[in-house]
């Protein structure tokens, strides 16, 4: 019964919810710790190719308490681990080490208490963080704090490579981002810019001057509209252009509130600076407006503007 309440004790910063659901697995690792054995640590296990499902694991002074597929009890001996390895995913910590002449692959979830039981583990093992002798390595870790937040978009899903319904958005290298939708390994794009977007038409013109040159991203007038019923009070709209490494631009629009804003404007943009129109831009020698001209043929061809609307104000541009 003490074990019980131990574990129900080290699981209480994941939330009630995760207690519920893992209740039968809590009582059945609980009744198999020995007397001899201290409880130092609980976490949330997840397994399978979503990582949607989650399971139970339990360091004590001696053994990793956990429970196989089929929810029944399993254990490995700390003394039996061999080959020990660690790899950072966006949301877990991918765990590998030998046992008894077999490879086990554990997945802790990233979080105050799954960093707990790993580095639990870690010092069980009797493993030491590594040290580097990249001089840019270290630069980065010491200038930079890795930035990590849920994203919620309001236009672009459809040019991510997985469909889902939860978003996260993660920096851990200048110029770069990391998206992953679900429990999906996340796909890396270069950070171009990020822009905060206060008038939804704005919005919608400046992306359409990003689909002049190459992107495939949808309707400016679908974008107006999603974003108009979506802000919300209190909300505000930001534009991140992304790029693919075969050079394919994934603007896309997310909903964010002033917290996600302090955690945008700590993301550090690509050093090689990229000019979004520069091949609509005017030459300061001409007076003609090139560049509002563009973008009202812009908005006229995706439907904003009607005929007689872009006509009018073309006029006006032109002083005719």
């Amino acid at each position: 019964m003490y074990a019980l309440e131990q574990i129900k004790e080290y699981l209480k910063p994941a939330g009630w919810m995760i207690a519920t659901n893992l209740k039968k697995e809590i009582k059945l690792v609980a009744e198999q710790v020995t007397d001899d054995e201290i409880i130092e640590g609980a976490a949330v296990f997840t397994r399978g190719l979503s990582g949607f499902k989650q399971y139970l694991g339990v360091i004590t002074s001696k053994r990793i308490l956990t429970t196989d597929k089929q929810k029944n009890f399993i254990a490995y001996n700390i003394d039996g681990i061999h080959k020990f390895t660690v790899n950072k995913k966006l949301t877990t910590f991918e765990v590998n080490f030998d046992y008894n002449n077999e490879v086990v692959q554990i997945n802790i979830i990233d979080d105050g208490i799954g960093k707990l039981v790993l580095d639990t583990l870690k010092e069980k093992l009797e493993i030491t963080p590594t040290e580097t002798n990249e001089t840019d390595q270290r630069k980065v870790v010491r200038v930079m704090k890795a930035v990590k937040m849920n994203i919620e978009i309001l236009n672009g899903k459809e040019q991510l490579n997985q469909n889902g319904s939860s978003y996260k958005l993660a920096q851990n290298k200048p110029g770069t981002v990391e998206i992953s939708v679900d429990y999906h390994d996340a796909e890396t794009f270069k950070l171009v810019k990020w822009e905060r977007v206060e008038n939804v038409q704005k919005s919608a013109s400046s992306i359409v001057g990003w689909t002049v040159i190459g992107s495939k991203f949808g309707n400016a007038g679908a974008i107006a509209g999603a974003m108009g019923a979506n802000i919300g009070k209190d909300k505000s709209v930001a534009t991140l252009f992304l790029k693919r490494e075969n050079g394919e631009k994934v603007p896309l629009v997310i909903k964010c509130d002033k917290k996600d804003l302090e955690k945008l404007s700590l993301l550090i943009v690509a050093e090689e600076e990229e000019i979004i129109q520069a091949d609509v831009t005017p030459s300061p020698a001409t007076s003609i407006p090139t560049e509002e001209l563009i973008k009202l043929k812009e908005l006229l061809d995706v439907g904003i503007l009607t005929q007689e609307e872009f006509d009018a104000k073309k006029k006006q541009l032109l002083g005719i």
